[in-house]
């Protein structure tokens, strides 16, 4: 007989199971508060959470794919998934011929029946866990640097790649990439202090920023301020520190001239800030007057670029252009979601969200009807009997109950059940 009671990390009490039980479905609940019962695909073509499956999808020339909230979960939970956040017109693809390598879906609705595929759904390379203008995978376990989505392509875009965004718009509502911008340049309004933007050439960054007189006057105040505390800072911690010493019937003068590098330190800290100062300007460039009364920025008047991004501030739409020619150009271009702030299908909350596996099991056993219910808690019963039987041998033998253990006699259940049938 082996006896097994020095085994301590196999060890685990009653009670440690059912803290760490309760702390697992508090972390669930946490991370996936709604309820999952329906897929969305009857709701349509509509602005939704999406999740991507890397498991299903290992294959890079696979067609690209997106689930909704309640598929993620009911579908793919023990897939290796990836958010792609919410996006617009988009229907769930969980189920359909040639998604997800053809993995059923078990929240099926009748409707899904009757498609083969969803024709508007519109994919980038997100659904294949590549996101920004340099194509790189996204991990959230390591990514560190905040990234921005575009308002127009739903892309995701590191701050490296957009540029070094100055203090007076980095708390900016809305961001379109510059890609977008060359599409759509009806959403440049020139006339507006909710709108900034940023000028760049090639594939680098944005070099030169173009905001609001009003903020760049505000930029220069707070710069000159900045200035002046230095330079006193400067001079107060390079003065000269005179002290007279009595030497005889001389009074003699001793000069403190500090620190022999406080100049250098100074001229390295001036050069640091003259490379870090942002080419900052206002704007200025108001389209000039014309038939439509457009109130966007001619752009031939901008300073040499190559690409443009804008940055938008709060109530921003109610201040874009829409001047005859500009809402044709929405309604050409299909934007018009721009003109008013989307609506995102969130998943319906879960009545069950704060309650432990056991407060649910209760309520739903009150739900029963009686004879269902009777039986529920005898078979309860006859595996209490059974677990408390199982457990009696290993007091008796001395031995310490392993997780394996455990596993064996409830695989070892499930067979017999499986032979009865």
């Amino acid at each position: 007989m082996t006896n097994n009671i020095n085994k301590e990390d196999d060890t685990e009490t009653a009670l440690d199971y059912i803290q760490r039980q309760e702390k697992l479905e508090k972390d669930a609940q946490d991370i996936l508060p709604g309820n999952f019962d329906k897929c969305t695909f009857s709701l349509g073509y509509i602005r939704q959470p999406l999740y991507a499956c890397k498991t299903c999808t290992v294959d890079q020339n696979e067609e690209p794919a997106g689930m909704c909230y309640s598929c993620s979960i009911a579908c793919h939970a023990s897939h290796d998934l990836f958010e792609l956040f919410p996006k617009r017109a988009f229907r769930c693809d969980c189920g359909l011929s040639g998604k997800f390598g053809g993995h059923a879906c078990s929240r099926m609705v009748p409707e899904k029946l009757e498609f083969a595929t969803n024709e508007k759904n519109q994919y980038n390379h997100n659904f294949m866990n590549l996101y920004c203008r340099c194509n790189q995978t996204y991990d959230p376990e390591k990514e560190e640097e905040t990234m921005y989505q575009c308002i127009a392509c739903e892309d995701w875009f590191h701050e490296r790649c957009i540029g070094n965004i100055p203090e007076a718009i980095d708390e900016f509502d809305c961001y379109i990439c510059r890609d977008c911008t060359k599409k759509y340049p009806f959403l440049m309004n020139g006339n507006d202090a909710k709108f900034s933007y940023g000028l760049s050439k090639g594939d680098a960054p944005i070099h030169q920023w173009i905001l609001p007189e009003s903020q760049v006057k505000e930029t220069q105040q707070k710069e000159s301020s900045k200035a002046a505390d230095s330079e006193t800072a400067a001079t107060t911690n390079g003065a000269l520190d005179a002290e007279p010493t009595a030497v005889g019937n001389q009074d003699i003068v001793c000069l403190d001239q500090g620190d022999a590098t406080t100049g250098e330190k100074r001229k390295r800290e001036e050069e640091e800030e003259s490379t870090n100062k942002q080419d900052i300007i206002a704007n200025v460039f108001k389209k000039a007057r014309c038939e439509s009364n457009c109130q966007n920025v001619d752009t031939s008047l901008l300073p040499e670029h190559d690409h443009i991004e804008i940055f938008l501030q709060d109530d921003w739409r109610q201040s874009l252009c829409k001047c005859v020619k500009c809402m044709e150009d929405y309604k050409t271009n299909q934007v018009e979601y721009l003109l008013e702030e989307e609506q995102t299908v969130e998943p319906e909350n879960d009545e069950d969200v704060g309650k432990s596996l056991l407060e649910v099991g209760m309520e739903q056993l009150q739900r029963m009807d009686r004879v269902q219910a009777i039986e529920s808690v005898r078979a309860f019963q006859t595996l209490a009997s059974d677990l408390k039987q199982f457990f009696g041998t290993f007091k008796e033998e001395g031995k310490i109950v392993t997780k394996e253990d455990v596993q064996e006699y409830f695989d070892a259940k499930r067979r017999e059940r499986q032979q009865q049938q």
